[in-house]
């Protein structure tokens, strides 16, 4: 969203869990060490809330990149606060 820096994780929310088959036909090996593909089934569908289509591809709502990317490693806090300060800067005490 804010181009601040190349993350080598990407994660992918699905309604369901895709199943041996998907893995096979994208070629997704499971891994303990090295994951690149987070595959997320999230418990609760406010997840997905506000999701909309960003160059082309459907994303989540900025609130939850914020909180997606605290979890992440690298400099993903930096991201964080960047998406923060672009999208969600909506008091300026904040």
């Amino acid at each position: 969203m804010t181009q601040f820096a190349g993350f080598r994780i990407v994660t992918l929310y699905l309604p369901e869990g895709p199943g041996h088959a998907v893995f096979e036909r994208l070629g997704i090996r499971e891994k303990a060490q090295g994951a690149n593909v987070w595959l997320v089934v999230p418990n609760d569908q406010g997840v997905i809330h506000g999701a909309a289509d960003w160059e082309g591809v459907r994303c989540v709502h900025p609130v939850q990149v914020y909180l997606d990317l605290l979890a992440h490693p690298e400099r993903s806090r930096e991201a964080a606060q960047q998406v923060r300060k672009e999208y969600l800067n909506w008091r300026s005490d904040a």
